[in-house]
Formats: C-alpha cells, sequence, structure tokens
C-alpha cells in the first residue's frame, strides 16, 4: 500500500490522489510488461502549495529543486512529491483536472525507475510522453510545426542539458522513445532499456537519425536541413 504524509489543507485530497495512482497503474504496467506483486508502491507527500512542496523537499535533503517545480519523484526515498491545487485557481495556477497529468506522470517515472533504475532523462521523459497522449495529433504535425523549423540539438545536450535550453526538450524526448518503438518494437524495446551499454549504444547520434527517420517516412521532399 502507498503511505502518504500529508500536509495540505484537504485531508480528501489524498483519496483524490490515490484514485488517480490505482485507476492509472494498469496501463504503466502493461506498457512495461510487469506484474505488480506488491512492489510498486510509494511514500507519497502532499503539500500544501507550490512553494510549500519546494521548501520541504529542500529540508529533506533535495537543495537543487528548481522554484517552479509542481511534482517530482525521487528514486533516493521512493516518495511522489505533490501539492493540492487550489479549487478557486487563477489564470496562471493548476487546477486539479489539469493536475490529474502530473500525478500520472511522476507514477510512471516511479514505476520506471523500480524496475529499470536511474535512467537518463530524455528516456524516462520521451517514454512519460508516449504515454500520455501529448501528441495525438501526430508525428507529422509535432515535425511540421515544431522539429522541422529549427536545427536539431546535439545529442550530447539532450543527455547532459535536458530541459536547460530554448527549445521544447520534450519534443525531442518523445520522438526519440518513438523511433525506438517502431523500430526495435515494444519488446525489444524493454529489453534494450535494461542495459545502460546498450541505452549508451543506441542513443549515439538517436535524434538526428529519429528525425531524417520520420522525414523520410512522410516523404517530406521539400524538406532540408
Amino acid at each position: 500500500m502507498n503511505k502518504y504524509i500529508c500536509t495540505n489543507r484537504n485531508k480528501n485530497y489524498q483519496a483524490e490522489v490515490e484514485d488517480i495512482l490505482i485507476s492509472r497503474k494498469k496501463e504503466i504496467l502493461d506498457f512495461f510488461n510487469v506484474t505488480d506483486n506488491g512492489q510498486f508502491n510509494f511514500n507519497i507527500y502532499i503539500y500544501n502549495t507550490i512553494s510549500d512542496l519546494v521548501s520541504g523537499m529542500k529540508t529533506r535533503g533535495f537543495a537543487s529543486m528548481p522554484s517552479y517545480m509542481c511534482a517530482c519523484y525521487k528514486d533516493e526515498d521512493n516518495t511522489l512529491n505533490f501539492f493540492e491545487p487550489n479549487d478557486n485557481f487563477s489564470e496562471n495556477e493548476w487546477c486539479k483536472e489539469e493536475y490529474k497529468s502530473v500525478i500520472f506522470h511522476e507514477e510512471i517515472h516511479g514505476i520506471q525507475s523500480i524496475i529499470y533504475g536511474k535512467q537518463p532523462e530524455w528516456l524516462t521523459e520521451g517514454t512519460f510522453k508516449y504515454l500520455d497522449g501529448t501528441y495525438s495529433k501526430g508525428i507529422k504535425y509535432l515535425l511540421d510545426e515544431y522539429i522541422n523549423k529549427i536545427n536539431i540539438p546535439p545529442m550530447y545536450e539532450l543527455e547532459h542539458e535536458f530541459g536547460m535550453h530554448d527549445y521544447n526538450s520534450y519534443d525531442y524526448a518523445y520522438l526519440m522513445v518513438k523511433y525506438l518503438i517502431d523500430t526495435l518494437g515494444n519488446d525489444k524495446f524493454l529489453i534494450a532499456i535494461k542495459s545502460s551499454e546498450t541505452i549508451k549504444e543506441l542513443s549515439n547520434n538517436l535524434i538526428t537519425t529519429a528525425v531524417d527517420y520520420y522525414n523520410k517516412k512522410f516523404m517530406d521532399t521539400s524538406f532540408k536541413r
């Protein structure tokens, strides 16, 4: 069972979070092709506000937490860390309906970490984006509207400086994971990411390979890099 440590104002919100985690867990486990034998449980902190979340994480020893953070999974203590969005939220705040996707996001990270251990951020974030439906408009739309309008970033940046640049790192993370699953198949993909050495081999020039693969697939003859 999940263990809750809550300092938020509404104790009923714990039940809402638990419902989301339980209802979404099966699709995550099905994707990773694993059975839940009780190993996928977490210590779950729910704070009152975003600032309380950041302060709480720092108090618990995670000094590098950015001020904009709205949730996180920490493998050091197997915790999912959230805050409770306001019922009466302003334009620039999270609402509880939107925040459901954040809870799902962190659950994926937690389960993937338990199965595989620490992995590159492009791989974990790309896996989440593959599962969450963000890119429901399809690869061609992503290429036409975003990817093909700017230069491909260096793979080094995506591996070591994820989210630190002006472009959307998640677009590229999704594209790389999508490429690996499409070309390897889901079963071989899951086997491949068990090995850090195999991940390193696969990641060699991966973003350029993935972009070129999909541009050729959609026969975008007007595209030139």
